[in-house]
């Protein structure tokens, strides 16, 4: 063989040699034989975040991939640690996700409460503590979601809950009766407690205004009192009606009971014996005593009692009626006291000054005034009314004048009582002569008693035969707007007015808003001006009193809004 042909033979073969050595290079190690992988996984560990999938690549290659940032619930996604390479290395290479938590905000909304600023926190980081909020008249509760200890995903809107708030007034009467304290939630409706009393004082008022709602505070209010001064003498009346309170309080009314009572006047009347009751008629409110017997009075004996009434006493008069007469209509069936056997005692300083009697049975059920004048008591003074031993007593208008001066001289009192009137009705005024005294009247009518309408209500013994119809703006065809009458002259002194009224008619057929009013003539603008105005009429006669107390005086008596019965008109 050719030596040059060998030489290249072994040439190549030497060659290929050394390429095998090389490439083997990079599939073994010349020392230990370890195989090394030709690819390697570049792996995503998000932490916690969405999931994203492992690569591979060969050891060299460039890396080129379009990741899209994991997401991760209240987190901002800032990159990876470490970075992501640009070549793979000959190694498996873990990522991880890095992140920064969201900012979220905490909104308070108070509903009207003092303000609190939102709240901005990093995701789950803690909360701090908050103060409550405040509200004018209320007190906070909490919130309507409860506060968690770290801030939430997406942040959180809490709303107050809020309770009113209770306050108190109280009322400092001064020395006068008590008020019980008030308790109400803020913006509560107040209504006014009943006016409190102090003997020898009249109630003027609270030194601040009671408000219409409760503020968002305690109040008290102290009374203020005026000292009763009388300059002359004057007409009082108790007539009951504050007894209502006790009843609308809830106590029981019905019952008989000894307990004190301060009503429309100064004077404390000790109750003996004593119940609350309807009145004289349906209607108001009196007083019913009962002879059951007491420490106070003779064995059996109730009263009504009053230890001081000051300014003396010229009169007295009160209704009286037996509840339980055997012609009893209400309130209760008829019952065993007649009137025949029943007592009433009226004591001045301890002393008997009169005693009572129903005429009969039908005048105990319907009730009676009755009336003890010329009487010279002076200064300060105690009063009992008193009935017998087993029967029961209402009473109501307790009147009674008053006698500062003392030793005041008698005069009679001019009395009208119609029975030698013989007048029709005048639709202009004339003068008309009862009782030898000149009257101005119009629209009043003595000529014919109806039968029906006037003679069925009136009793002989008090109202005789005749009584005064006063037609004042009736329904009637021929009605004028006012009947009325005043005296020509004038009188010398009229003290008090007195009379006896009902309203005309029978059955169903009465005009329930007939009034009397009461004038008196001021000489300074010659004008009559009101004094009184009376619209509690009933059916029956009742006895009405007023107080004048004016010199050289007319005084007329009125008739609005229907037809009225009026009979023995006073003049004291």
């Amino acid at each position: 063989m050719n030596k040059k042909f060998k030489i290249s033979i072994f040439g190549v073969f030497l060659l290929t040699m050394m390429l095998f050595l090389m490439a083997c290079d990079t599939k073994t190690q010349t020392d230990d034989h370890i195989e090394i992988p030709l690819s390697y996984t570049l792996m995503f560990d998000t932490d916690g975040g969405s999931n994203i999938d492992t690569a591979t690549f060969k050891v060299g290659d460039k890396i080129e991939l379009e990741l899209t940032p994991p997401t991760k619930d209240g987190y901002i996604f800032i990159g990876w640690e470490p970075s992501v390479p640009t070549i793979m290395p000959a190694h498996h290479v873990t990522l991880k996700a890095t992140w920064e938590p969201n900012n979220y905000k905490i909104t308070f909304d108070t509903d009207g409460g003092s303000n609190i600023d939102a709240l901005t926190l990093p995701y789950l980081e803690v909360i701090p503590e908050i103060d409550a909020p405040t509200k004018e008249g209320y007190i906070f509760s909490g919130w309507d979601t409860t506060l968690p200890d770290t801030m939430p995903l997406n942040g959180l809107t809490v709303k107050a809950i809020w309770t009113k708030a209770s306050y108190t007034i109280t009322f400092d009467t001064d020395g006068g009766s008590e008020i019980d304290p008030i308790v109400l939630s803020y913006e509560e409706n107040i209504y006014a407690p009943l006016d409190p009393t102090k003997p020898g004082y009249i109630f003027i008022g609270w030194d601040n205004q009671l408000p219409d709602t409760m503020p968002a505070h305690d109040i008290n209010f102290k009374a203020v009192w005026g000292k009763i001064i009388v300059e002359s003498n004057e007409t009082l009346r108790e007539n009951f009606e504050s007894l209502q309170a006790i009843k609308d309080s809830g106590q029981n009314s019905s019952e008989y009971m000894d307990y004190d009572y301060i009503g429309e006047t100064y004077v404390l009347w000790e109750l003996v014996n004593a119940r609350i009751d309807l009145g004289m008629k349906k209607g108001g409110n009196a007083i019913t005593i009962g002879g059951f017997g007491n420490i106070y009075t003779d064995a059996g004996m109730g009263r009504i009692y009053a230890a001081e009434i000051h300014d003396g006493l010229q009169s007295i008069s009160f209704d009286a009626r037996l509840p339980f007469s055997p012609k009893s209509t209400y309130p209760q069936v008829n019952g065993k006291d007649k009137a025949i056997n029943v007592v009433i005692k009226v004591f001045i300083n301890g002393e008997l000054i009169e005693s009572f009697k129903f005429k009969d049975d039908d005048e105990a059920n319907k009730g009676k005034t009755f009336s003890i004048d010329n009487l010279n008591i002076t200064g300060t003074y105690s009063l009992s009314i008193e009935v017998s031993s087993g029967h029961r007593l209402t009473l109501d208008n307790i009147l009674w004048v008053t006698n500062k001066s003392g030793d005041t001289p008698e005069s009679e009192p001019v009395v009208i009582d119609f029975e030698t009137a013989s007048n029709d009705f005048d639709y202009v005024e004339q003068v008309r002569t009862i009782g030898n005294i000149d009257f101005m009247m119009k629209e009043v009518h003595t000529l014919n008693m109806h039968g029906e309408k006037e003679l069925a209500y009136m009793d002989s013994e008090v109202h005789g035969n005749v009584v005064a119809r006063f037609r004042g703006l009736s329904t009637h065809y021929m009605s004028t707007e006012s009947a009325y009458m005043y005296n020509v002259d004038a009188f010398d002194h009229v003290d008090t007015l007195s009379f006896d009224a009902r309203l005309f008619g029978s059955n169903g057929y009465f005009t329930f808003e007939s009034v009397i009013n009461i004038y008196y003539m001021n000489d300074e603008t010659s004008t009559f001006e009101l004094l009184d105005t009376i619209s509690d009429l009933t059916e029956d006669f009742v006895y009405y009193k007023t107080t004048i107390n004016k010199s050289n005086v007319q005084i007329k008596i009125e008739v609005l809004y229907g037809t009225v019965n009026i009979d023995n008109i006073k003049f004291n």
